[in-house]
């Protein structure tokens, strides 16, 4: 049990969430093990369960910790990973704190930067999932939601590519996004995307020329960039998400 320090009564539940953040930051809680019970937690807080109990729920909220019933259950630590980032993206578009120009912007700027250094830090097994990735986008689908992974798959391999996880986290919050705009809308695919469009990023990543990648990445975010904006009005009308 990490040495935990008693509270004082004034917002006590987010001073026992921000120790149990630390400890878990610090690894005195590794990835898979079982957080403290409700009983220990609060003997060594010296707060009431329903404090405890809120803590613990913020700490799944944000994705700190896992919660399992039964009686091996528990609050058990979650490996980090970016996940609610992107799910951070879609909500404050729905909160109408983002547009679409606003997101064909950040794209338009950071995934040519993001395709230059995939072409500079490329390896084989990264140049053998970016073949496969666009080759994957001939392959005849019926669902929406199939098509769409197939033409974000190459976005994705690239961000994967890039050795830079802060870049990769954003661009796949991006996509996160797009899918969901699109998906929603469902519209004339062969219009918006067709297959083969990733062709000269994927042919300049292979060859490690990172400017005709960054160059190729922007000529094909402006073309897409300008139909996805044009379906914001047509998901807010579907939505009734006001503007």
């Amino acid at each position: 049990m990490p040495n935990f320090k008693p509270l004082k009564q004034s917002r006590v539940s987010e001073q026992v969430l921000r120790q149990l953040k630390e400890a878990i930051l610090l690894g005195e809680f590794k990835a898979g093990q079982k957080l403290p019970s409700e009983r220990e937690l609060t003997e060594a807080f010296r707060v009431s369960r329903s404090v405890i109990r809120e803590a613990i729920r913020a700490l799944e909220i944000t994705g700190f910790v896992v919660l399992r019933q039964g009686p091996a259950g528990g609050a058990f630590v979650k490996d980090l990973s970016f996940d609610h980032v992107e799910d951070a993206f879609l909500d404050v578009f729905l909160a109408n704190k983002v547009a679409l120009p606003e997101l064909a912007h950040v794209r338009s700027y950071i995934e040519p930067e993001v395709a230059r250094l995939a072409a500079l830090n490329a390896n084989a097994s990264d140049k053998k999932r970016l073949v496969a990735a666009q080759e994957a986008e001939f392959i005849d689908v019926s669902k929406t939601s199939d098509r769409i992974n197939q033409l974000h798959k190459v976005h994705v391999v690239v961000a994967e590519m890039c050795v830079n996880h802060f870049f990769e986290a954003i661009v796949k919050s991006m996509l996160k996004l797009t899918y969901a705009i699109v998906e929603a809308v469902d519209p004339d695919h062969a219009a918006l995307h067709m297959p083969g469009e990733h062709h000269d990023i994927v042919e300049a990543i292979l060859r490690g020329n990172a400017e005709a990648a960054k160059e190729a990445m922007t000529s094909h975010l402006e073309k897409f960039c300008q139909n996805l904006i044009k379906m914001e009005k047509v998901y807010r009308q579907k939505f009734k998400v006001t503007a």
